[in-house]
């Protein structure tokens, strides 16, 4: 029998420690800064190589929001891109990748808002969901990115009023009483005065019906739950391609020029800069019915293809489609992996509605308007009375007491309500891991 001589050997006493004592290692966490509807921010702390879903959820319970699958967390593209605009590189976070892997640190900052517009606000079950719709669309409208006509939005823009001052109280609303507000680019005092006639109409109405007849009357604008992105089409015409729940539709001047819908589509792809709609055939048709159209970069042409498997997944199947099981394939392997908006209904339809209060942020405020002013000079001054509101922390905003001192109220004129409470979940109701849905994927009609 033969012995073999050992000649060397080593031990990693620290390896073996470590391994033992896993509680001794300390994440690395990155500071993330969610900006939220009302101006107020947030700091989360969340582990590098953790997954944007992770991040996701701590707004999401943070907020104490149940319908959460209509929102996101965008972020500024910080990729140099000569050809893209600042207003156009805003990225949605991808929730299946980390956050270092899509966003250039260090500062990750973040902007919570809606991702997908209800297509009726009748759909939403809780007034919580609807009051952050109603602030999504007044910043779209203030910010230009949803046009609307002038009278509409002198309309809208009351209700808004209503819901934050109730009734038009003619001892307190003067003249000049709406001109701290901001509603619309380029307000001016006219329009001020339009509103302030709708707004008298509006008695009796509490925040939650005003804000529910604001969504109504939103939805309805062209240009609503609209994701624009810039384009040319065949022709070398600057457009617009607009991704919505109903299909593609093509802007030129704000204007509305043509519409595929997703029923009209048979696929959609990219290559390089170029986005390319593939239209079924239909019977007098000879040759398949390809339209091309050259987006500013790859960049922008990834997202806007990214933003029609998000918007036809969402809107028209009960279930997302599972993921290719393929080994080895062509193309990008993205598709969408949260809740489509038939689950969210009807999941919303058998949760048991428990009624929570809630309080609501007030507006910015500005300058009131001096005699011969305008707003577009105004010096930009909130109040401090709204500075020291929104130095509240969010969790602190929510309370079943009206009679809490942490709060700093607002007046509203609601006939002999002054201080109206709408409920929506308790405050301790707490909501169960994201369900990924089956495997299986079916056409939605509806």
């Amino acid at each position: 029998m033969s012995m073999r001589l050992v000649s060397s050997g080593s031990y990693n006493v620290r390896a073996s420690e470590m391994a033992h004592y896993p509680q001794d290692r300390q994440p690395k966490v990155i500071p993330c800064i969610v900006h939220f509807l009302d101006d107020t921010h947030e700091t989360f702390e969340v582990d590098k190589r953790a997954k944007a879903q992770h991040l996701l959820e701590k707004v999401f319970e943070h907020l104490e929001l149940i319908e959460k699958d209509y929102f996101g967390l965008q972020f500024i593209d910080l990729s140099p891109d000569p050809d893209t605009m600042v207003r156009d590189k805003m990225r949605w976070l991808d929730p299946m990748k980390t956050i270092k892997k899509q966003c250039r640190g260090p500062g990750y900052e973040f902007y919570f808002r809606v991702k997908f517009y209800v297509t009726d606000p009748s759909k939403l079950a809780e007034e919580y969901t609807r009051y952050h719709f109603f602030l999504q669309l007044k910043r779209d409208i203030l910010e230009g990115r949803l046009y609307c006509p002038k009278k509409t939005a002198a309309l809208l823009s009351s209700f808004a009023v209503q819901s934050e001052l109730g009734d038009f109280n003619p001892d307190e609303h003067r003249d000049g009483y709406l001109s701290e507000f901001r509603f619309v680019p380029g307000q001016d005092e006219e329009f001020e005065k339009d509103v302030g006639k709708h707004h008298q109409t509006h008695r009796g109405q509490t925040p939650a019906d005003a804000e529910y007849h604001y969504l109504d009357k939103a939805k309805r604008l062209e240009m609503y739950g609209v994701d624009l992105h810039k384009a040319r089409d065949p022709s070398n015409l600057e457009i617009h391609l607009g991704v919505t729940s109903v299909g593609l539709v093509v802007f030129q001047n704000h204007t509305k020029i043509n519409t595929f819908p997703w029923s009209k589509i048979v696929k959609i792809s990219f290559k390089r800069k170029q986005f390319f709609i593939q239209l079924r055939r239909e019977q007098n048709d000879s040759v398949e019915n390809l339209i091309g159209f050259n987006m500013v970069s790859y960049r922008s042409c990834k997202n806007m293809w990214k933003s029609c498997v998000e918007h036809h997944t969402f809107f028209r199947l009960h279930t997302p489609n599972p993921p290719s099981r393929r080994m080895f394939s062509l193309g990008s392997k993205f598709r969408y992996s949260g809740k489509t908006e038939y689950q969210t209904v009807e999941e919303s339809k058998r949760r048991a509605k428990i009624e929570r209060s809630f309080c609501r942020s007030p507006s910015k405020r500005y300058a009131r308007r001096t005699v011969g002013g305008n707003t577009s000079k105004a010096i930009l001054v909130e109040r401090n009375t709204i500075d020291g509101y929104r130095n509240i922390p969010k969790s602190k905003t929510f309370s079943g007491s009206t009679n809490s001192t942490n709060h700093q109220s607002f007046h509203r004129y609601d006939g002999n309500n002054h201080n109206h409470h709408r409920a929506t979940l308790p405050h301790d109701y707490k909501v169960g891991s994201t369900s990924q849905g089956s495997l299986h994927s079916e056409k939605s009609d509806e």
